[in-house]
């Protein structure tokens, strides 16, 4: 059956503008966009000038299941991200067993098919129950259906295993994924700054990033292997990954959503919400990773979604667990930002579909004929505020309680099927 969303404004990320007409799709692929369809449709949906958006693709978030399911499921998550018009998501491998055989694969993907019926993508772990000492079965791991491998939070200490897990990677043309951290410099739960030295919170310096990031980019040098950087946090940490990659070496990069937003001021009160690893750092740092967006030098932008139980956002600051509980506002947050600075929204809405789809060699993220139908019409003049109480994710623990937001998804679309907002 062949359907025509008529009467619409999209913005097509490959040509990072705003156009107006409609869009066509038939067998879960785009057969057109423009002034007007070279079809007679069997359907027509009327967007009533709505804006149509590919579908997001969340690059890092954390599912908790299995393992977790008293922090969150597949299906409570999965749907929390349909609501934010994300219809691609790639979970981290820090379920419980660690995603690291197949088994544990194979039993994410089932439970993603029960959810809410967006693509769930396993990021597979680089070491042996992310000990950072055993490689893990890489290859068997992307015949399973991983998209990637990470050790997540958890850093490889041992450079000579680090060394060897990204020769292996660059020799199958595996994807890595790491997150630059110094595990020693690391060691505290504030940016290091004002704010932790008038609190008195243990400080993280932007170095525990840059140090971490210095040496990753000479082992990717030196081994040739594609490595994507995830959920960068500093101005210097922006710089090093543009250097790198005038320097042709095979790197990407993301950055988090709430660290376009959020900064050590936001600790300020103790407010235990606004505990996240990597933490929230200075104002100069947010405006080098907005900058970084709008150039090209990050790559995507993720959720970094980390969803935890009320009691463990109650404990003092210090002692509460890191993490924001981020796919319910993600879609908000970026028309929000398009709208108070000067990155464009169709860049937006590129870092998180067409971006991440060229980072993982992804199909979807986009508009052009032949693509995946996965399409999300988006009210971008709906006036609503945040409340705690409408989430649908299983965790409470954002930091945007109160705010105000202007974008809403209203009807979502995965492979041309489109999926009841409930």
């Amino acid at each position: 059956m062949h359907t025509l969303i008529s009467n619409c404004r999209f913005i097509d990320p490959s040509s990072d503008t705003i156009s107006t007409g409609s869009i066509g799709f038939s067998g879960g692929v785009i057969t057109s966009t423009g002034p007007a369809s070279p079809q007679q449709p069997d359907n027509t949906i009327d967007a009533g000038g709505k804006l149509v958006i590919p579908g997001l693709i969340d690059c890092f978030a954390r599912l908790r299941e299995p393992g977790f399911e008293k922090l969150a499921t597949i299906s409570s998550e999965t749907n929390a991200a349909l609501h934010s018009g994300i219809t691609t998501l790639m979970c981290s491998p820090d379920t419980d067993p660690i995603t690291d055989e197949p088994a544990i694969v194979e039993l994410i993907k089932r439970r993603a098919l029960a959810g809410s019926g967006i693509k769930v993508l396993p990021i597979g772990a680089a070491t042996m129950g992310q000990n950072g000492e055993q490689l893990g079965e890489l290859r068997t791991l992307a015949d399973s259906g991983c998209i990637a491998f990470s050790n997540g939070d958890y850093p490889i200490t041992n450079t000579q295993v680090l060394r060897r897990l990204m020769e292996y990677s660059s020799g199958f043309g595996l994807k890595l994924i790491i997150a630059p951290q110094d595990p020693w410099l690391s060691d505290g739960v504030a940016h290091e700054g004002t704010v932790s030295t008038r609190l008195g919170l243990r400080a993280i310096p932007a170095a525990a990033e840059t140090v971490a990031l210095s040496q990753l980019i000479e082992l990717c040098y030196q081994t040739g292997a594609s490595v994507h950087f995830s959920r960068l946090s500093s101005h210097r940490g922006v710089q090093l990954v543009s250097q790198a990659k005038k320097d042709n070496i095979n790197i990407t990069a993301d950055v988090g959503i709430d660290h376009l937003f959020l900064t050590e001021m936001d600790t300020s009160e103790f407010d235990s919400l606004c505990h996240t690893s990597p933490p929230f750092r200075a104002r100069s740092d947010l405006e080098a990773l907005r900058e970084g967006v709008a150039s090209g030098v990050i790559d995507a932008i993720c959720s970094n979604h980390a969803p935890h139980e009320t009691d463990s956002k109650l404990a003092p600051f210090p002692e509460s667990l890191p993490g924001t509980s981020a796919l319910d506002s993600f879609l908000a947050l970026l028309f929000k930002l398009g709208n108070e600075s000067d990155i464009a929204l169709p860049t937006l809405i590129a870092r998180a579909s067409a971006g991440p789809a060229d980072c993982f060699d992804l199909p979807q993220g986009r508009l052009n004929t032949g693509s995946p139908a996965d399409l999300v019409i988006v009210d971008d003049e709906c006036d609503w505020d945040f409340d705690h109480q409408h989430m649908r994710s299983q965790g409470k623990n954002s930091p945007y309680q109160g705010w105000s937001f202007q974008a809403k998804a209203k009807q979502v679309f995965v492979d041309g099927n489109e999926i009841a907002l409930t």
